[in-house]
């Protein structure tokens, strides 16, 4: 019987397969392991038992991540359907109908929560596993730093001994198609015209700063209660452990979750909000640039309910840390930074200078789920399809940098200083052709090359202008809802 067939854990080594993974490479245990085999089993997925199915547990997931290693033609659920079919005839050598339309229905009997459970375990197991090849509670030298090819960044931050994680937290938007479903859950902005606009999705995501593991992803409409950056924050609040430091930038400096992280002992570092005076009366200056001073608990807050005011310390000690950026680019020359971290000698200033700096590889953390993997216009045509294929692209997101985490140790290189594009397309070229044959040494030592060849996050000084010298094609823009448009060319047809 072919493994494909096989109902058992077994049947989940295809993930082994399609990652390039061998038993001596770093992390390899992490897929080894039953974690998504074991997640099926929880939730009581069974279906594809009988010998003629062809859309078991196993290769729909698997199929599912293959639509968001591609993208256009190659992410449509037929080109899905199709991998399968040269999956079978490799491995089984059984020909089997290119059905589109039973590899959709076998979807959606893989509920988004299981998804989200491998995608957000992946990241779990990877953060803990990943403390055996890179401590870091041992300070980086300058030495080392060069040898690992380090950021600069980066290599400033590991000045400091740091004993949990580094979670960096952002937001960013992504659009839907126009079907009811999705406006009635999601709705345009109030900006635009009823029927000209599409559903919007508002998204905070908190991101590993030195792994750039995805620790997990929250999202609400766009607009309407219950649906700002911070309110979503404080949704993913499970998500952090004692001992983290979060970093965000002034948005989410506010008094309540600041409050939030520190009852969980999670530390904050973020810029100080433009409402909150740099400099306020009644400080406790500590250097030159640095102050400690004690914040007031506000009038509650309509969204608070009494029992959860009283909760809230009337008091915060925060230190305030003026930070001097001089590199090109950026977008003042200065600004001050809010900190829970109160030892100044621990926890110098330059140190908190750096690792708010480091907040903004956030950046293009979120351009390769939004630009590289292109998530930023999804295709779901209900609020179910929607959130199958957000968390479906974050457990992609995460197996490309759990390859990474692997590229990177095994090369004694700094995980920052490696391509997510070159590990992506690494992963889009393998996928169907490692899941079809045996790995075998030289394929796996191909794949570590590969996915370490690209040197990025070291350019002191680099500015790029947002501007483009290739001039788009300019057309009509449709000024009324598609539906009416249709029905005007329609009526228009007719006229004799």
């Amino acid at each position: 019987m072919s493994i494909l067939a096989d109902s058992s854990p077994r049947c989940f080594s295809i993930f082994q397969r399609s990652m390039i993974q061998s038993n001596k490479l770093p992390l390899c245990e992490i897929l080894e392991s039953t974690l998504i085999a074991d997640a099926f089993k929880e939730d009581g997925i069974d279906f594809g038992i009988a010998d003629e199915d062809v859309f078991t547990p196993a290769i729909t997931l698997w199929a599912m991540v293959s639509q968001f290693l591609f993208k256009g033609t190659g992410r449509s659920c037929k080109a899905a359907a199709g991998r399968v079919v040269s999956l079978w005839a490799k491995t089984a050598n059984r020909v089997v109908a290119q059905n589109a339309g039973n590899y959709c229905r076998a979807k959606t009997k893989i509920p988004t929560s299981t998804v989200r459970k491998i995608a957000l375990r992946l990241a779990s197991e990877a953060e803990m596993r990943s403390l055996e090849f890179d401590n870091p509670g041992s300070p980086l030298d300058d030495a080392l730093a060069e040898d690992r090819l380090c950021p600069q960044v980066i290599a400033a931050i590991r000045s400091v001994p740091i004993l949990g994680r580094i979670i960096m937290a952002d937001g960013f938007t992504i659009d839907a198609p126009d079907t009811p479903e999705n406006q009635a859950k999601y709705p345009q902005s109030s900006s635009q015209a009823e029927g000209l606009g599409f559903p919007i999705l508002r998204c905070v995501c908190l991101v590993s700063m030195l792994t750039g593991m995805l620790i997990n992803l929250g999202y609400a409409a766009y607009s309407g209660k219950g649906t700002g950056e911070t309110a979503i924050l404080r949704q993913l609040r499970s998500s952090l452990k004692r001992g983290d430091i979060l970093v965000a930038d002034s948005y989410h400096c506010t008094y309540w979750l600041i409050a939030m992280c520190l009852s969980i002992g999670v530390h904050v570092v973020m810029k100080n909000h433009h409402k909150r005076e740099d400099n306020p009366v009644g400080a406790k200056q500590i250097s030159e640039t640095e102050r400690i001073i004690k914040w007031i608990r506000p009038l509650r807050k309509s969204w608070m309910s009494k029992k959860e005011y009283r909760k809230v310390p009337e008091l915060i000690e925060m230190r305030l840390s003026d930070i001097v950026i001089s590199k090109p680019g950026s977008r003042s020359d200065g600004f001050t930074v809010a900190t829970t971290l109160l030892d100044a000698e621990v926890y110098p200033n330059a140190w908190i200078g750096s690792l708010y700096n480091g907040r903004w590889m956030v950046e293009p953390d979120i351009g390769s789920i939004k630009c590289t993997m292109g998530l930023e216009h999804l295709r779901g045509q209900s609020p179910e399809a929607l959130e199958r294929e957000i968390w479906t692209a974050m457990l992609t997101y995460n197996l490309v940098r759990l390859k990474m985490l692997q590229s990177g140790y095994s090369a004694r290189r700094e995980i920052r200083s490696l391509g997510y594009t070159e590990t992506f397309q690494l992963l889009s070229t393998n996928w169907l052709l490692c899941a079809c044959t045996e790995v075998n040494e030289a394929m796996v030592a191909s794949s570590q090359a590969q996915g370490s060849c690209a040197i990025v996050g070291n350019r002191p000084g680099r500015s790029e202008p947002r501007e483009n010298k290739r001039r788009p094609k300019v057309l009509k823009l449709m000024t009324v809802p598609r539906r009416v448009f249709h029905a005007a060319l329609a009526a228009l047809s007719k006229v004799p």
